[in-house]
């Protein structure tokens, strides 16, 4: 057993991150949309359906054995808390599933191994990093699960059920092969989702605890400088790319052509014609919506003139820029996207600065010890999970 180091880097907050229900919800369902996207044609289950062909065919005995050898195997000792390998086993294949939509990048960008890639100046290798990370992991869970029973905090019957819900989740993207490297059973899924939640839930109220709000937060960041307008439009090009790339501007002729009828869209709209309609029944006519900030990129300056002077519901145009020609609808001049995204960005990094400090000093309390003789023999990139 090697006693843990506690490692003080940018890579806690990563972590932190994956304690706030990340892991357990949001991985599972993006495992299950990355699958259903490689299913088409006849092969493509319905929408709604449940399809665990591959779980229900693993090799059942080979799955007990399995199972039963990684519940007999510590990973490591947090307190008085034995984390086997059953439990950690499940952690590998959710943080291999990550890292595989990178390495299939890679690969086919670049031909090179992303497991394989140096990670830093020290010699790791991006396998090592997750690797690390998921050990961390492991022992945040095991704190934070130990504090949650320590407090008498419980699971209620409906968390359960969604625990087994996240299963069927996930029995629905296991491979058969996965089923059986990870030794994983109905059961054994079941009780690492309910040892995540009961973490999870600890978590919420501790942060809760720790006295960020949203409504502090957005007195730090001044609405004005984000201060948005969401619009709709219909575009013409005016310019088009060459075999290299390269952006060119269409003739006078052409230009004319796409002024003289954007205009006659303006007509149609202001007869009640609606936007995306008239994208559809005319080829070389593209919609879209484009949000912008008062101060800022986001729109051509002819654009943004021409938005900044209607009032919402308005129509303009047409306006040239040095693209194209566009007819523009405001949809809202009160936009709050941008600004909601940077409260919620501060917000969260607020709660994770606090829960770091909180974090680190529940740490002290315990007694780590990972088990080298089983933790070392873990390579990843291909422990559990198949790479497509």
């Amino acid at each position: 057993m090697k006693k843990y180091s506690r490692r003080k880097n940018g890579r806690k907050h990563f972590l932190i991150k994956c304690c706030s229900c990340v892991l357990l919800c949001g991985l599972l369902c993006g495992m299950s949309a990355c699958k259903k996207k490689e299913q088409t044609g006849n092969d493509a289950a319905p929408t709604g359906a449940v399809t665990r062909e591959g779980f229900d065919k693993a090799n059942p005995e080979l799955v007990a054995k399995h199972a039963k050898e990684y519940a007999e195997q510590i990973a490591v000792s947090v307190g008085d808390m034995k984390i086997t390998m059953d439990t950690a086993m499940f952690f590998i294949y959710t943080m291999e599933v990550q890292g595989n939509s990178y390495a299939s990048f890679y690969q086919t960008q670049y031909g090179e191994d992303y497991w394989a890639m140096p990670y830093d100046e020290d010699g790791r290798l991006t396998r090592d990093v997750f690797k690390e990370d998921t050990m961390d992991m492991l022992i945040q869970y095991a704190v934070m699960q130990d504090c949650a029973v320590k407090k008498g905090i419980e699971l209620t019957e409906d968390e359960k059920k969604a625990c087994t819900a996240f299963v069927e989740e996930l029995k629905s993207v296991l491979s058969a092969e996965e089923t059986e490297r990870g030794g994983f059973t109905t059961e054994g899924l079941q009780r690492v989702c309910e040892f995540m939640m009961l973490a999870e839930k600890y978590y919420t109220e501790m942060t809760e605890d720790l006295g960020i709000t949203k409504e502090a937060v957005q007195e730090t960041i001044n609405k004005d400088e984000y201060k948005e307008y969401e619009t709709e439009y219909l575009y013409l090009a005016t310019t088009y790319y060459d075999e290299e790339y390269n952006i060119c501007e269409e003739s006078d002729k052409v230009k004319e052509s796409c002024w003289a009828q954007m205009w006659d869209y303006y007509l149609q709209v202001t007869e009640g014609a609606d936007f995306k309609e008239l994208a559809e029944r005319e080829e070389e006519l593209v919609y879209n919506t484009r949000t912008f900030l008062e101060k800022g990129d986001g729109a051509e300056e002819e654009f943004r003139k021409m938005a900044l002077r209607l009032e919402e519901g308005e129509v303009g145009g047409p306006v040239q820029t040095e693209y194209g020609v566009y007819l523009i609808r405001m949809l809202d001049d009160e936009c709050t996207k941008s600004y909601d995204a940077a409260v919620e960005a501060e917000y969260e990094l607020q709660c994770s600065d606090a829960f770091a400090a909180a974090y680190k000093v529940l740490l002290d309390e315990y007694k780590v010890e990972v088990n080298d003789a089983v933790w070392d023999e873990i390579v990843f990139g291909a422990t559990v999970s198949i790479l497509e």
